[in-house]
């Protein structure tokens, strides 16, 4: 009841006037977000596409991230979130200077324009893949431009369960609501609530200029399709403050617009520059997390089996790492594992798929009569499936963990009793147990007695 509560709440901070802008949507605009909400994720992890919930990093009402479907859903009329080609579309200025032959996308045009106003870039977060560490950041956090110019809101390739978005001083839409027309059925199915991914945070709002006044959100990422260019064009001076929906803790800049024609404090290059070092700094800021938790601490109980403990993700700031730390331990049959999310308002999973070795999807697509599709949450990956010790057979999943509104708590502990190597993986940062993404593994060893003192030693799984 308390989850039901906290996600309650968060669903009635949206603003009336949001929600009217969604349900006025064209059925031209629903058959286009179904299209592409269907080839835009299937076959690519929450890392790959769908983090559809990572991103629920929250800024505590922003359910930093998804997945797709059901394991046992019987929905067949439900779709996957499949990646694949699209159509392309434009949103924002300049869509017919940025296409040709027939549709052909051409890379935006950086700096002044032919009617004297500029094209500017701010980089939208991304990944070393070398050290696998995720700069949730806006790069540069502040720019300056003028009135009249338009920003490329540039989302990093694969997609980070992003959105840019414009909240006039208005509260963050969740990320993850209840079903509001499940709810509302004479017969609710039973379990608990359903839940699905908010329309008015998933999907762009179709708004090509910002005066400072409304909503204006690009979508998540994950939705957009290849190419698609985010372009925005700012029409009067201001300061303005903006964010990532999903990861509202740690994303927000700024940019300042000016009069028009007004001095300019740097170009386009300066900014990258800039954007270049802040960037650098959080790559080390991660860097060094890593090293802090590279190993896994061991507490001696008094039956003889051992407590270990690994780190399921770190980095509290604006530097995430998306690894298990470490990713390979090597324990003896008897002895427990606890996984600690010290990235907590990033969610992460600690997932072992069991004999059957069946992934579960993470969110299933439902086409609508009308409207956006709806973006349904599976409760088997959202919540804790199983028992608290595992012997390779059953599929355990500790669910989401972080900070409320996530389910799982920080901590998830599994005692292991069988000799084994035993694979497992974050469903929101993972493309299954056997990578690539945030995957780790557990060797069990056998214990057997050495003499009949007492003293046990261990045998090589």
């Amino acid at each position: 009841m308390a989850l039901e509560h906290e996600i309650g709440t968060m669903a009635t901070t949206t603003d009336d006037h949001m929600r009217r802008s969604m349900m006025n949507s064209t059925n031209k605009q629903t058959k286009r977000d179904t299209v592409r909400a269907n080839r835009r994720v299937a076959n690519i992890s929450r890392r790959d596409t769908l983090r559809l919930l990572s991103g629920l990093g929250l800024a505590a009402a922003g359910v930093g991230t998804i997945g797709l479907g059901a394991r046992t859903t019987g929905a067949a009329s439900s779709g996957t979130l499949v990646g694949s080609g699209a159509p392309h579309r434009h949103t924002g200025m300049l869509a017919s200077p940025l296409t040709q032959d027939e549709g052909t996308p051409v890379a935006p045009q950086l700096g002044e324009q032919p009617d004297g106003s500029r094209l500017w870039r701010v980089r939208v977060a991304g990944m070393d893949m070398e050290a696998m560490i995720e700069t949730q950041a806006i790069f540069p956090k502040e720019l300056t431009i003028n009135a009249g110019d338009a920003v490329l809101f540039e989302f990093p390739d694969p997609p980070g369960f992003h959105t840019m978005t414009f909240l006039s001083g208005e509260e963050a839409p969740p990320i993850i609501i209840p079903d509001e027309a499940a709810a509302a059925a004479a017969s609710p199915p039973p379990g608990p609530p359903p839940l699905v991914v908010n329309p008015l945070a998933a999907f762009p709002s179709e708004r090509t200029s910002y005066d400072g006044a409304g909503f204006v959100n690009s979508g998540l990422d994950v939705l957009r399709e290849p190419g698609d260019q985010y372009i925005l064009t700012f029409t009067k001076p201001g300061t303005y403050p903006y964010q990532c929906i999903p990861h509202g803790v740690v994303m927000k800049a700024t940019l300042v617009v000016q009069e028009a024609g007004a001095a300019l404090p740097e170009d386009q290059a300066a900014a990258d520059a800039r954007g270049d070092q802040e960037r650098a700094a959080l790559i080390a800021e991660g860097k060094a997390e890593i090293a802090k938790y590279r190993q896994a601490t061991s507490t001696a109980r008094d039956d003889g089996t051992t407590l270990w403990e690994i780190a399921a993700g770190v980095g509290e700031g604006q530097a995430r790492v998306p690894q298990f730390l470490p990713n390979a331990l090597q324990i003896t049959a008897g002895d427990t594992v606890r996984w600690v999310n010290r990235s907590r308002t990033e969610p992460h999973t600690v997932t072992f798929l069991g004999a059957d070795g069946e992934q579960p999807e993470d969110v299933l697509v439902e086409p609508q009569a009308s409207g956006q599709p709806k973006l349904v949450q599976n409760p088997l990956t959202f919540f804790r499936q199983g028992g608290d010790r595992y012997d390779g057979q059953e599929y355990c999943s500790s669910g989401f963990l972080g900070d409320p509104p996530f389910p799982g708590g920080l901590e998830y502990e599994l005692t292991f009793d069988e000799a084994g190597a035993y694979p497992y993986y974050c469903i929101l940062h993972g493309s299954g147990p056997e990578g690539p993404g945030m995957t780790g593994t557990i060797i069990v060893s056998l214990r057997v007695p050495l003499s009949p003192s007492g003293e046990w030693g261990t045998l090589p799984s």
